[in-house]
């Protein structure tokens, strides 16, 4: 008869003094299993902190707001409205530049047309026109077109931080120079007192520095204004030049059909009554209270259009919004097919069980009998 082996004595305890770090030099007892392996210290190094709540909250808000100003803004009804009350703000400009600095500040078909007659009759210069001041207006309005539309093209013409940049921007060059013009005597009075005094008579009012920077400032923030709305693919709502607007809107094929179907008949429609609207408020106010008062409101509306592009929606939202859709269809797709399939490989599972079943009860009984016979063999040799 064999016998087991005997089996390995028990882990022993091992009793290990620590000195604490408190002043009173005190002890503290660890137990600890000594195994037939390594030893290995009970103190464990501490892991990295996680983060608390808080902190991951304001990750989260940080990179929600992230992404959410570096979406793409949508062309919707209401950039429409964005787009139309940034035309009434170039016709207030457009109304008051003109008698101020015998210039356009944002209509530069008229600017072209009185720099070729400054070119051609430079004798009419200034009674008709002031050279200096018309080509200060295309320039800079070119340049700052020119800037806009570039780097447009690098961050992102559509972008929400790239528009907000933007128009704070233009917003702040109007206000600039309506600051200006409030430290003139010529724009900070009412038109018709200069019309009964005699001032407009006199050119000293409508040239130099002070004007040429006026000019300048409105027109630089014109030039970006008119990039902005063609970035935003609303070409009927240019928000300066209505030269183009009022030929398409007199051709076009359904100029009298339904307004809900025809939505580039009725944005030009918007741009055309804003821009007369506005030039109209812009003579009003030139007249009773100065041309001052006029850009300060330019600049106004130009304020309220940032505001609005702070909230205006975006195409990640709705292709988020899309993506969620197609998710929760295909998560649904799957989910069906999952089902076909376990309930295909439940009915093979059925049938193989049967199958076993049929096999398994002869084989047993074969197997009992052979138990039997080698049973009655033993029992019969003892």
């Amino acid at each position: 008869m064999t016998t087991s082996p005997p089996l390995p004595p028990p882990p022993k305890e091992t009793e290990q003094k620590v000195i604490s770090s408190d002043s009173d030099e005190s002890t503290r007892t660890i137990s600890s299993t000594q195994f037939g392996g390594p030893k290995y210290s009970s103190c464990s190094q501490p892991g990295p902190k996680e983060p608390s709540s808080q902190q991951q909250e304001e990750q989260s808000f940080a990179s929600r707001a992230w992404a959410y100003l570096n979406e793409d803004v949508r062309p919707t009804h209401f950039a429409e409205m964005q787009l139309v009350l940034l035309t009434f703000c170039i016709g207030l400009q457009d109304a008051v530049s003109f008698p101020d600095f015998h210039a356009f500040a944002s209509n530069q078909t008229g600017n072209t047309v009185f720099l070729m007659l400054a070119i051609a009759l430079p004798q009419f210069n200034p009674s008709m026109f002031i050279t200096a001041n018309i080509g200060c207006s295309l320039g800079f309005f070119l340049a700052s077109a020119w800037l806009t539309g570039q780097l447009g093209h690098l961050i992102g013409p559509r972008r929400r931080l790239w528009l907000l940049l933007t128009n704070t921007i233009q917003t702040c060059l109007v206000f600039t120079a309506a600051a200006l013009q409030f430290q003139s005597h010529h724009t900070n009075t009412p038109g018709k007192d200069l019309f009964e005094s005699g001032s407009l008579e006199g050119w000293d009012a409508v040239t130099g520095t002070r004007t040429l920077i006026c000019i300048a400032l409105l027109a630089s923030a014109a030039g970006s204004q008119v990039v902005l709305s063609r970035s935003l693919n609303m070409t009927e709502i240019t928000t300066a030049m209505a030269t183009a607007a009022w030929l398409d809107l007199v051709i076009d094929r359904n100029l009298f059909g339904s307004v809900r179907k025809n939505k580039g008949r009725n944005r030009r429609v918007a741009f055309l009554a804003a821009l007369a609207v506005g030039s109209l408020c812009g003579a009003y106010i030139y007249r009773e209270v100065g041309s001052a008062v006029a850009v300060t409101i330019s600049g106004g509306g130009k304020a309220v259009v940032l505001g609005m592009f702070l909230c205006a929606p975006g195409e990640g939202r709705e292709k988020r919004q899309e993506g969620d859709v197609e998710s929760q269809r295909q998560r649904g797709d799957g989910n069906e097919k999952e089902g076909k399939g376990n309930s295909h490989v439940m009915a093979k599972e059925g049938a193989g069980n049967r199958m076993k079943g049929d096999d398994g009860s002869g084989s047993g009984s074969d197997e009992e009998v052979e138990v039997g016979r080698g049973r009655g063999r033993g029992d019969e040799a003892v």
